[in-house]
């Protein structure tokens, strides 16, 4: 399978080889988990969609943060490969793939342990408490096996790779859709049926994507009996990792500032933000794909010296990326009962209709999301994680704290509740662009962070 070298070749062709499966691994990802969410609305009912929705934000704050540390092998990674360093390389891959391993045990451990507190901090509604609990637990206890792929898929992306992972998450999603029905029809209890297919299907795709890790051809090879532990390469991975899995905390703990808002509407408001929620990851998966070749293209070029195809890699990304889910976001919003009803079966009105105000003010405004993550990912690409972590602290985590403690309680309804998400997007990617656009001049000028 073809990798992709974005040093040489024709730039916008390579973007699209490159972020086309990219996407479609992401698509396919938020389509099996929408099959989750499907399988249980059919063949259970609202409440077993609540409790899994109610989740959402807890696995997000616990697996996001140590997850954001593979951005840092991401970075240095990206720059090693356009410095042609084959010893870095090899010390970069080992170290990240123990680290996933390490910090997913003491994830499963500490998730776990905390469950019912961390349902109670969300204040998930009494109706679906029992499975909320027993889904997260099954969930979090695949933490290693969880962070193992995200790990490994990304290393494997950063060089060039994103057809590999593609069949891989296809695979084992086919699996899971499959014990998804058998497991539903057997079990008693349908959040513990579609937890159980969801973490094989995990320990499927992470197992596919170590095996070519050990497997594939070239200096960057995985060997089992030769990894080891580098601590300069570990210190690297924290000092580029740490701002974005601060970054990726802060949405979730921004989250649990607005999920009690949405968990006080009810149970058919929380089935129709988690059905509405579905609908935008699906989007995302564009979002996602551009911004992770913004990073990949930007980040070897960086590493080969080549200011021009740094830039255009840039715009390119961001341009494309607009247009596209500008498209998208527009048609999705405007035949969104028509999905929505699909995932909630037709006779849910009211949750129908609090899916379709989410729908209008996150998945409409899909393309604000894909601005700002392109440029969060410009400066992870330049070496400044950093300045991304403060956006986020100031207009994730303290705007969204001020809207719900001051602008919320004045019109105490579902519309305020979700408008705090499309005022956040837009004040971070303002910020961004700013400091983006003083990094890239002084890149121009040759003064940039050297890894």
């Amino acid at each position: 399978m073809r990798k992709v070298d974005a040093t040489q070749g024709k730039l916008v062709k390579l973007i699209f080889v490159y972020t086309i499966p990219l996407i479609l691994t992401t698509l396919v990802q938020q389509l099996f988990t929408l099959v989750d969410t499907a399988v249980l609305g059919n063949m259970a009912d609202t409440t077993a969609v609540a409790s899994v929705g109610a989740t959402n934000t807890i696995t997000s704050l616990v697996l996001n943060g140590i997850t954001g540390l593979s951005t840092g092998a991401v970075i240095i990674l990206a720059r090693y490969i356009g410095q042609k360093d084959e010893e870095k390389m090899r010390s970069v891959i080992d170290t990240s793939l123990i680290t996933a391993v390490g910090f997913g045990i003491i994830v499963a451990v500490l998730g776990i342990l905390l469950t019912p507190t961390l349902l109670d901090l969300v204040k998930c509604p009494d109706d679906c408490l029992a499975g909320a609990k027993l889904y997260l637990q099954i969930y979090i206890a695949a933490a290693p096996i969880t962070l193992l792929y995200n790990y490994g898929a990304a290393i494997m992306r950063t060089m060039g790779d994103t057809q590999r992972p593609l069949i891989y998450i296809s695979v084992s999603g086919l699996v899971n859709v499959v014990l998804n029905i058998i497991l539903c029809f057997c079990l008693e209890q349908k959040v513990a049926a579609v937890a159980i297919a969801t973490v094989v299907s995990k320990i499927i795709s992470a197992a596919l994507v170590f095996h070519h890790l050990c497997h594939m051809e070239g200096p960057a090879r995985v060997s089992i009996k030769k990894m080891r532990f580098d601590f300069r390469a570990f210190r690297s991975l924290i000092q580029y990792g740490i701002p974005t899995s601060i970054s990726n905390l802060l949405y979730p703990i921004a989250n649990l500032q607005v999920t009690p808002a949405i968990n006080s509407f009810g149970v058919e408001a929380v089935a129709g933000n988690s059905a509405g929620n579905h609908i935008h990851a699906i989007l995302s998966s564009f979002v996602s794909g551009f911004a992770h070749a913004t990073t990949t293209f930007m980040g070897q070029n960086i590493g080969a010296d080549n200011k021009d195809r740094v830039k255009k890699s840039f715009w390119y990304c961001l341009g494309f990326g607009l247009l596209i889910t500008g498209a998208l976001g527009s048609f999705a919003y405007l035949s969104g009962e028509i999905w929505l009803g699909l995932i909630l079966g037709r006779s849910s009105y009211e949750a129908i209709y609090y899916g379709m105000i989410r729908m209008f003010f996150v998945t409409l405004f899909t393309f604000v999301s894909l601005t700002n993550n392109v440029l969060l990912h410009a400066l992870q690409a330049y070496g400044y994680p950093f300045f991304g972590s403060i956006s986020s602290i100031f207009f994730t985590l303290g705007f969204r704290i001020f809207w719900m403690q001051l602008i919320y309680p004045k019109f105490d309804t579902f519309d305020a509740v979700m408008a705090c998400f499309t005022v956040s997007w837009t004040l971070n990617a303002i910020f961004n662009a700013i400091f983006v656009a003083i990094i890239s001049y002084r890149y121009s000028k040759g003064k940039y962070k050297k890894i």
